[in-house]
């Protein structure tokens, strides 16, 4: 079955993301380019659908945030016709409706997964993460999502850091919840360098009794994050994830830049390996870590 050329997802970010990726895959290797549907994109996008690529490389436009440009019926009247060869068009955003979305040959809706959705989805992020689909995992995720997709996803990226290690089933609560949930303040001063905020951060999670086990994976799965927006912008690729997110990954990982994202990890890793050899305890490591940063201007 060919590649659908026009497509349209909205709801759930998460599911959104997981559409539009799996409808990229299906385009294969192309050019992309991402516009944004609440800037003045409109000139811009008729633009590149009324042309070919000079030679003839495929094309992806990606329209974020697409909920107000697919009522345009200027554009409708442009997707009338017919798409220039090679070029794959999709619409993402929040609740979108209108002719630009009749238009698309796949137009799909995705309400948050509740129950035995959310339960399929917490299976299926297991399984794509190489990681066994046991119950008492999969409810501990549940548990530890609180109902919601994109932290879910988080989790199972925080549980995938321990592939390969053999964990005893009772340790696995204390690497995936946090007394007062996910830690995102402490993080984002990390990641804009802003060294005293990320230090008063930390100590009020301490204080507060949030686990520093699961803390300091979750900052080195932050790192990772930030390393892997700037690789997949430098690559021409679209990072993963919504776009607030990607917005702010970004930021953060230009401010550092590629050497230093890798010393950090570098660091990250050793201070890992002191903490599994006993030397070192995880709230040291983390004020270790968080001391020794430097704060980080625009690069």
């Amino acid at each position: 079955m060919a590649p659908r050329r026009i497509v349209a997802y909205w709801g759930d970010p998460l599911l959104v993301e997981r559409a539009l990726a799996r409808a990229l895959a299906a385009w294969g290797p192309a050019q992309r380019v991402v516009l944004f549907g609440d800037d003045p994109c409109l000139d811009r996008l008729i633009g590149e659908l009324g042309s070919a690529d000079l030679f003839g490389e495929p094309r992806v436009i990606i329209v974020r945030r697409a909920d107000r440009l697919v009522g345009e019926e200027r554009l409708a009247r442009v997707l009338a016709k017919e798409l220039p060869p090679g070029v794959g068009l999709a619409f993402v955003g929040e609740a979108l409706k209108g002719p630009v979305v009749r238009r698309a040959e796949e137009a799909r809706f995705f309400p948050t997964p509740t129950g035995r959705a959310l339960q399929a989805l917490a299976c299926e992020l297991l399984a794509e993460a190489d990681l066994p689909r046991l119950p008492f995992v999969v409810d501990l995720l549940l548990h530890a999502a609180a109902g919601d997709p994109l932290r879910l996803a988080q989790e199972v990226a925080k549980l995938s850091l321990w592939k390969g290690e053999r964990l005893p089933p009772d340790r696995l609560p204390r690497l995936l919840f946090f007394t007062l949930g996910t830690p995102y303040a402490y993080l984002d001063a990390v990641g804009k360098g802003e060294i005293p905020a990320a230090l008063a951060e930390l100590r009020t999670l301490l204080a507060a009794g949030a686990n520093p086990l699961a803390l300091f994976f979750a900052l080195v799965g932050h790192v990772r994050a930030l390393l892997a927006a700037l690789a997949a912008m430098e690559d021409g690729r679209e990072p993963a994830g919504p776009t607030w997110l990607v917005r702010r990954r970004l930021d953060q990982a230009k401010r550092w830049g590629e050497g230093r994202l890798v010393a950090l990890l570098a660091s990250l890793q050793e201070l890992d390996l002191r903490i599994k050899t006993g030397q070192l305890s995880p709230e040291a490591a983390l004020h270790q870590f968080t001391l020794s940063l430097t704060p980080v201007g625009r690069g």
